[in-house]
């Protein structure tokens, strides 16, 4: 829901597209923001088409795991176009397109901002830079001390929203789940905690920065 429309139950606000606007200005890409699209396959299309169309590339929020709601995938197929990726198994962001339709692309993001800001910084970002003629495309690293544990029981990497102060100490910025806004707000750095692994307190580790 865009602000500042009243919220009904079963409603967020929408966080994503201003966040992705500013990610793609800071990235020296031009936004052009289109408005919301309706849980609605032909909308979806629609909308697509229309993007596809008016722009190099298309970047979009939502719609692209496997609900009743969700048309990304099946729009691109429909409107002609293919897919070269469909999920990553990385935490946040598995649910991942990349498509394209006439040599022109589209990144399909997750629709939980965390999840959102993560498999732009690691996935969209290097794209965008490289289509510019950047000959490093890779995340600034940074090397720091964990000052706390940081586990990771399942199967997939996880990027943790951290911050990293001037002394290089490497703190979490609080709750990891996908939908939180104060972590993700707080963090300056993502810490890559491989599956099935811990880090301990002490440990000298690299962190991929995502603020200068």
């Amino acid at each position: 829901v865009e602000a500042p429309k009243k919220l009904t139950t079963g409603k967020i606000y929408d966080s994503n597209r201003t966040m992705l606007a500013s990610l793609v200005s800071r990235s020296n890409g031009v936004p052009k923001i289109y408005p919301i699209v309706p849980d609605n396959l032909e909308e979806t299309c629609s909308a697509l088409k229309t993007a596809f169309q008016e722009n190099d590339i298309i970047l979009s929020s939502g719609g692209v795991s496997v609900g009743d709601h969700d048309h990304v995938k099946p729009a691109i197929e429909q409107i002609g176009g293919k897919l070269d990726i469909w999920k990553v198994s990385i935490k946040p962001g598995k649910p991942f397109v990349l498509g394209q339709v006439n040599d022109r692309a589209l990144f399909g993001l997750p629709g939980n901002p965390a999840s959102a800001l993560v498999t732009f910084q690691l996935l969209v970002l290097p794209a965008l830079l490289k289509m510019q003629g950047a000959s490093d495309c890779r995340l600034a690293k940074r090397r720091g001390e964990l000052t706390e544990e940081f586990a990771n029981k399942g199967d997939r990497r996880h990027f943790v929203r951290v911050s990293i102060n001037s002394q290089g100490q490497v703190v979490s910025t609080g709750g990891q789940r996908s939908h939180m806004l104060g972590s993700l707000a707080k963090a300056n750095a993502l810490l890559d905690v491989p599956p099935a692994s811990r880090l301990t307190k002490g440990d000298l580790v690299e962190v991929l920065m995502i603020e200068d």
